[in-house]
């Protein structure tokens, strides 16, 4: 899986990037002036996350498959984090809770294991956890938000 973001990105969104990729066990890498095409052959057949800008500020994730189609995109308004400075990432992937459409969404492009609400105790200690909600979709490691998106829409293609 490859995350990138817009052809200029702010810091921010250079770091929202970063984060992403480390959690989803990803690749991030800075777009310049490459051409979705480009970025597909960059990809080596994997699936897409483009980060776009609003204001200067991340704003959007963009989920393409392995051809190029846009499957799914999210605006959000701000993301924060408080404890990801002082996270390790595991090299194991995250699971998903939630219920919705932005959850099964998630399920079908990450194929993370999915778990039920009333389990989330059962996982190891240091594991990472992707909470989709209606409103905001939180990343959690070791039972601590790392960060947040804070939602505004989203949009099935």
């Amino acid at each position: 899986m490859l995350i990138t973001s817009s052809r200029k990105p702010s810091a921010r969104t250079r770091t929202l990037c970063k984060l992403l990729s480390r959690f989803t066990a990803g690749r991030s890498i800075t777009r310049g002036k490459m051409g979705m095409q480009e970025l597909l052959e960059f990809s080596q057949g994997g699936p897409l996350i483009v980060v776009g800008e609003y204001h200067g500020n991340p704003g959007e994730l963009s989920f393409y498959d392995e051809t190029g189609k846009l499957l799914f995109s999210l605006r959000f308004v701000d993301w924060y984090s408080k404890e990801i400075d002082s996270f390790w990432f595991p090299d194991i992937e995250p699971a998903l809770t939630g219920q919705g459409e932005i959850a099964d969404a998630f399920e079908s492009f990450f194929h993370f294991q999915r778990i039920e609400s009333d389990k989330i105790d059962q996982l190891p200690s240091r594991s990472t956890l992707i909470v989709a909600g209606e409103k905001d979709i939180d990343f959690i490691g070791s039972g601590k938000s790392l960060f947040k998106l804070n939602l505004r829409g989203f949009k099935k293609y």
